[in-house]
C-alpha cells in the first residue's frame, strides 16, 4: 500500500519536523481524555487537514484509516463484554446478548476508547501521507544536529524493507515457475520457510554489500560534517502552521469546556457524561 503522496499540497512543503511538532500536546491530551466528543472533534480536524490541506483523496484517506477504524471498532466491542464490575455498578442495561448484559455506560465508555485509540492513530497520517523519509532523515540532522552516521543508517534500514519485499516476489515467482506451488497447512509453512530464508539471505547480504561499498566511495563517515544537496530549514510557514494548529485545538477544547461536553481528565475513568 502507497503510504507517500506527493502532489504539491501545502503539507508537502512543510518542514517534515513541523508535523511532528505540531500534533505532540494533543497527542498526550488525547491520552487523558475520557469522553466522545473530544477525540470526535480532532478525528474531524485531522481529516480535514490530511483531505484539504494535503490533497489527499478522501477514497485513500478512507482506506488507509479503514484498518485503524477495524481496530478501534474491535476494542469498542471487546469493552462491551469485558467491563468491570465496578464501572457498570448502577448503569442501565441497554439490552441483552444470551448471557451477557450490555450497560449504557459500558457503550459510553467503549465509545471514548475507541474514538481515542483512533483519533491518537490517525494524528500521524498528515506526516506520514505527505513526508517523503529521506526528507524528514535531512531535517532531524538539519535541525536537530543528530549525528548523520546515525540518521543515514536509520535511513538505509527502511530502505531495505522495500528492496527485501521486492526479493521475495521475485524468489516466490520464481519458484511458481519452477512448478513449486505453496500448500497450506503447518509443515508447508515450515517448509516454504527453509526455501525462501536462503536466497532472501544471500540477496540480503548482496545488498548489503553494494551498500556498503557505495558509502565508502562516497567517503561516508570520515568527517565530521558532511554538506547537503538540499537544506531543509524552520521557514515561517512551518511556524504558521504549528501555531494554527495550536489555536484551532485550543478553540476546540474551550468550546466543548464551556458547553460542558469535555469530560474527566486522566488516565482512569472516572465519571462519564
Amino acid at each position: 500500500m502507497k503510504f507517500f503522496y506527493y502532489d504539491e499540497s501545502f503539507l508537502n512543503k512543510l518542514n517534515p519536523l513541523s508535523k511532528v511538532i505540531a500534533p505532540i500536546p494533543i497527542f498526550i491530551l488525547l491520552c487523558m481524555i475520557n469522553d466522545v466528543w473530544t477525540p470526535l472533534a480532532f478525528i474531524f480536524l485531522t481529516a480535514f487537514i490530511v483531505v484539504v490541506l494535503g490533497k489527499i483523496p478522501v477514497t485513500k484517506f478512507l482506506k488507509i484509516s479503514a484498518p485503524i477504524l477495524v481496530f478501534s471498532v474491535s476494542i469498542l466491542i471487546l469493552f462491551l463484554f469485558a467491563a468491570r464490575s465496578e464501572l457498570t455498578a448502577g448503569s442501565p442495561v441497554l439490552f441483552s446478548i444470551g448471557p451477557f448484559n450490555i450497560y449504557q455506560i459500558s457503550l459510553y465508555a467503549g465509545s471514548a476508547i475507541a474514538l481515542r485509540i483512533y483519533a491518537l492513530l490517525i494524528l500521524a497520517l498528515p506526516f506520514s501521507l505527505t513526508t517523503e523519509p529521506s526528507n524528514f532523515i535531512r531535517s532531524i540532522i538539519q535541525n536537530l544536529n543528530l549525528p548523520y552516521k546515525f540518521s543515514y543508517g536509520v535511513m538505509v534500514a527502511f530502505r531495505f524493507l522495500p528492496m527485501m519485499e521486492t526479493e521475495f516476489n521475485v524468489v516466490r515467482s520464481a519458484h511458481k515457475v519452477m512448478g513449486i506451488a505453496d500448500e497450506s497447512g503447518v509443515r508447508s509453512y515450515f517448509e516454504k520457510t527453509k526455501r525462501y530464508s536462503v536466497p532472501l539471505l544471500v540477496n540480503a547480504i548482496r545488498i548489503g554489500e553494494r551498500t556498503a561499498l557505495s558509502m565508502d566511495g562516497r567517503a561516508f563517515g570520515a568527517f565530521e560534517e558532511r554538506t547537503f544537496f538540499r537544506e531543509i530549514e524552520f521557514k515561517k510557514i512551518d511556524w504558521i502552521y504549528i501555531f494554527s494548529f495550536w489555536t484551532v485545538s485550543a478553540i476546540i477544547l474551550i468550546t466543548l469546556y464551556l458547553t460542558g461536553l469535555m469530560g474527566e481528565i486522566g488516565f482512569y475513568f472516572g465519571s462519564f457524561g
